[in-house]
């Protein structure tokens, strides 16, 4: 069946527009809007954010050097040479525990040995500060500086005299400088994951 135009000329088959007026046949659709695209989905709320430590955290920081430092003063007592590893060992629990109940979130283990890890570091820092500040202090050499040893650091002469040649010969101190900060640092980077897991319980 033929289609007309409203101008009255008869229109090609299909055709969208009359060749002769140009007025379209049939309307076109409206273009539509075009869809907005769904924001791409966020976190889940409800759950805490990872805790993030490090040395750019003033509360991490602060409380690493209050762990480091009580760890330190109570291993100055010569009661055993394993004191200042298990001192280690809880001051990085300490810490853990310290910074979970200042903040309110359970620390992870890698975050419990995170500030254990610094904690450990503080302490091996603090402890060459007052070695340093000790030996400065202490008789130039010979036997007064054996005796002056022993007294302060509750050795035994044996140890007192070892300790002694280490300081005198460069390669033992700086092999025991790295001996003690992995010593350290490990120790108190195991205490902070042990008192993550304990405390983060709770």
């Amino acid at each position: 069946m033929a289609e007309f135009c409203t101008c009255g000329t008869e229109l090609v088959p299909g055709a969208r527009f009359c060749h002769k007026c140009g007025r379209p046949v049939r309307e076109e659709p409206a273009v539509g809007e075009p869809e907005s695209v769904p924001p791409p989905p966020g976190p889940a709320f409800g759950g805490p954010a990872p805790v993030q430590i490090g040395f750019n955290d003033r509360l991490a920081v602060r409380i690493s050097l209050l762990a480091a430092a009580a760890g330190l003063l109570l291993s100055s007592f010569p009661i055993s040479p394993w004191l200042p590893l298990a001192l280690m060992l809880a001051a990085g629990a300490l810490s853990a525990f310290l910074y979970s109940r200042r903040t309110g979130q359970s620390l992870s283990i890698r975050a419990g040995m995170r500030i254990g890890w610094m904690t450990g570091v503080f302490a091996f820092v603090l402890s060459m500060v007052l070695m340093t500040i000790a030996l400065a202090l202490l008789p130039a050499s010979g036997e007064a500086l054996t005796r002056a040893l022993r007294e302060q650091s509750g050795l035994p002469e044996q140890m007192a005299e070892r300790a002694l040649e280490i300081v005198r010969n460069p390669v033992e101190l700086l092999l025991s400088l790295v001996l003690g900060f992995l010593s350290f640092s490990v120790t108190a980077a195991l205490g902070g994951a042990l008192g993550a897991r304990v405390f983060g319980r709770h």
